[in-house]
């Protein structure tokens, strides 16, 4: 079953159920990205009965409004994680030259979305010219508006 409800900031958000107990609201307007001159996706991702109000609504509107400042903020994090270690990337240290100027409109990662989780949030770029970005591209979690970590998705399963 398909519904839609509002929220101030955020717009319509459209429900539908994922895989498992996993409930999905997804931005019927997502905010659209200078960086990649494209709107880009935005999910709020639910387990089980968790009701759409327990989500950080106050993070998912900041957020959403200054979306070209968490992806730039994502992108510097995931190259200075990159030049810690490329073995996480699938690099050589030998590779590691071509990547070692950041310029964040020439960074190799592409297709951006935001998913909201209750304690956390990720930026999933779905594509991208690195090795760990096959087959479904690498996600930069965050801790409200901090990026913690550069999640490896290449043992995820296809959801859909």
């Amino acid at each position: 079953m398909t519904s839609t409800v509002s929220r101030p900031g955020i717009g319509p958000l459209i429900f539908d159920r994922g895989p498992g107990a996993l409930r999905v609201w997804a931005a019927q307007r997502p905010p659209h990205s200078s960086l990649y001159s494209e709107p880009v996706e935005v999910n709020i991702l639910l387990d089980g009965t968790d009701d759409l109000d327990r989500a950080d609504l106050p993070l998912i509107v900041e957020v959403l409004g200054r979306v070209d400042h968490y992806l730039e903020a994502g992108l510097r994090f995931v190259h200075r994680t990159l030049l810690s270690d490329p073995a996480l990337f699938g690099l050589t240290e030998a590779e590691l030259d071509s990547y070692r100027d950041f310029r964040v409109e020439e960074f190799p990662l592409a297709s951006p979305e935001l998913n909201f989780y209750l304690d956390e949030w990720h930026i999933r770029f779905a594509d991208g010219r690195l090795p760990i970005c096959h087959p479904y591209g690498l996600a930069v979690t965050f801790h409200r508006w901090t990026p913690v970590r550069v999640d490896d998705l290449s043992d995820s399963e296809e959801i859909g």
